[in-house]
C-alpha cells in the first residue's frame, strides 16, 4: 500500500500536512499511526475520507495531494468527527511497513 503526503485547510482555518492513502477504491487522510507491537509495522488509527471534498493532486514536490478542503475542525484529526463525514475507527486490515513513511 502507498503512503501519500497531504496538505489539508480545515474548517477552521488551520492547514496541516497528514499522510494519505488509497483504500477500497477511495482516497484517505491518516491522522496518526500506531506502531504495531511486535512486527514492524503501522496501523492506522483512523482514517478519514478525502475524495468527496475538493483537492487537487500535484506533480513532484514533497506533497501528493494539496488544497484539500476538509469541512472540519483539527479536533476531528484526533476523534471528534463530525457527522456527514466519512471515516474508520481502527481499520483492520490496513498495515504498511515503517520503512515506507516519509517524513
Amino acid at each position: 500500500m502507498d503512503v501519500f503526503k497531504c496538505s489539508v485547510r480545515l474548517s477552521d482555518g488551520k492547514v496541516v500536512t497528514c499522510d494519505g492513502i488509497a483504500y477500497e477504491g477511495k482516497l484517505w487522510l491518516v491522522p496518526l499511526w500506531l506502531r504495531h507491537p511486535r512486527n514492524l509495522v503501522v496501523l492506522p488509527e483512523r482514517i478519514i475520507r478525502f475524495d468527496s471534498f475538493p483537492h487537487q493532486k500535484t506533480e513532484g514536490g514533497d506533497l501528493d495531494y494539496q488544497s484539500i478542503q476538509l469541512p472540519i475542525p483539527k479536533s476531528a484529526l484526533r476523534g471528534e468527527v463530525p457527522e456527514g463525514i466519512e471515516y474508520i475507527d481502527h481499520p483492520q486490515n490496513i498495515q504498511v511497513p515503517v520503512h515506507l513513511l516519509r517524513r
